[in-house]
């Protein structure tokens, strides 16, 4: 999930707008607060492996046996194993990433070239999800990968029995339910279908934005999550376009960050972090057998199946809660000193990458050592990973993005060498 999308100036532009050189570039706290939920995401699964934490799975609705795993599930510890909210997180940082450019090319005079983007994006996501999914056969036939029980709910679900040549092409074409080999490659199917819609997404913020009318737009995305509720492109279509939205606002100012940031941004960005994960911890009656680890009785938490009105709550909080972190951020400042860390940056330079190969490296350390407590795969899941990832970076997502911007340049030109091919496609007049 790439944070920005970058085109060459267009010929005779210039290729700074005026404004600080801070502005021109990179949003970087966004980098570091991507590279964060990256390696959130790997601690979820590396959480997964635990059976009891397995139970609990992504959403709210089950208590697990244990005072340590009631800690970590039902407390705002979740924050640092939310996985279902940093992937909403990465949704709203890959609307920003694609409206942003698009933003500040219109505010410069600069245009848009959609044929060259086309080709750019198909690339970008399939080349690196397409190797990564080749990587993940390539370890199931290692090392098989393990059906027993007493490894866990989580690491049963991603046994494999078929590695047939019907099902990697499904897997390929980034269908989520054909995803198991690979399970994060769903989030990749919700990513590539906007994408795909990404001219429409952008007239719709450019009309509201000049009609006045972006809140409606964001409004509506979280309306969306109140009334559906449900993990599925019907929720996450809509949590893509606050990021639209968001840097469709940012992109036509001279400089979106402060110079400073203010004094309180870091205190309310943990705020809407540890809201973010309310849904794990509102339900006072588990609150007394909290540390006991007894049985869980009662509990409905709000963000569970079993409520219904409260689990379309949960969703609509946690949607709010991600992008008014994100806003806080940029407008504010927040957590800026974290954020531009070299580890932070790194981790989000990595981020992709890492998004797409951890779960298979999970898998196969914790399949090579089953007899280990799970708990080590605290330690030992981050050390495989990491390094597979920097290998992956290297090797394919790199390159990937070379070949992206050939591939984009060379459709451009062929469009100009056809009659009528300076038409408004190649010259981006997307919006008045």
């Amino acid at each position: 999930m790439t944070l920005t999308h970058r085109h060459p100036p267009a010929k005779g532009a210039n290729a700074t707008p005026t404004a600080t050189p801070q502005s021109a570039g990179r949003l970087r706290e966004l980098d570091g607060l991507r590279g964060l939920a990256a390696v959130v995401v790997l601690i979820h699964h590396c959480l997964l492996t635990v059976p009891a934490l397995a139970e609990v799975g992504a959403r709210p609705g089950a208590a697990p046996d244990g005072a340590l795993e009631r800690l970590l599930s039902l407390t705002p510890a979740h924050l640092l194993w939310g996985g279902y909210e940093a992937v909403l997180i990465f949704f709203i940082l890959s609307g920003v990433a694609l409206s942003y450019p698009i933003s500040r090319r219109r505010a410069t005079g600069r245009s848009f070239d959609w044929v060259d983007y086309a080709p750019r994006r198909l690339i970008r996501l399939w080349v690196p999800a397409g190797a990564s999914t080749l990587l993940a056969i390539a370890l199931i036939i290692l090392v098989p990968r393990s059906n027993d029980a007493s490894l866990g709910a989580w690491v049963q679900a991603h046994y494999v029995s078929d590695i047939s040549i019907k099902q990697t092409v499904r897997e390929l074409a980034l269908l989520p339910a054909y995803a198991y080999r690979n399970s994060v490659l769903w989030s990749l199917h919700a990513e590539a279908a906007f994408s795909i819609l990404l001219p429409l997404v952008i007239l719709a913020v450019a009309l509201a934005a000049k009609a006045r009318l972006s809140w409606a737009l964001g409004a509506a995305a979280i309306t969306t999550a109140l009334v559906s509720g449900d993990p599925g492109s019907a929720l996450f279509l809509p949590v893509f376009t606050i990021g639209a939205v968001l840097g469709w606002h940012w992109g036509a100012m001279p400089d979106p960050l402060p110079a400073r940031p203010v004094r309180w941004a870091s205190t309310a960005a943990m705020a809407c972090l540890i809201i973010m994960t309310s849904p794990w911890w509102t339900a006072p009656e588990a609150w007394p057998g909290l540390l006991s680890g007894g049985p869980s009785g009662a509990l409905v938490p709000l963000g569970s199946p079993a409520s219904p009105w409260g689990h379309r709550l949960g969703s609509a909080i946690a949607v709010a809660s991600a992008a008014g972190t994100i806003i806080l951020i940029v407008r504010a400042g927040a957590l800026r000193s974290l954020l531009r860390s070299r580890a932070a940056q790194f981790c989000g330079e990595l981020s992709f990458s890492l998004y797409l190969v951890h779960t298979p490296v999970v898998l196969l350390v914790r399949t090579l050592a089953p007899s280990i407590d799970p708990w080590w795969m605290l330690l030992a899941g981050p050390a495989a990973a990491l390094p597979a990832a920097w290998a992956f970076h290297r090797l394919v997502e790199r390159p990937s993005h070379q070949w992206s911007r050939a591939a984009g340049r060379w459709a451009s030109a062929r469009l100009r060498t056809l009659p009528g091919g300076a038409g408004p496609w190649r010259q981006g007049r997307h919006v008045a």
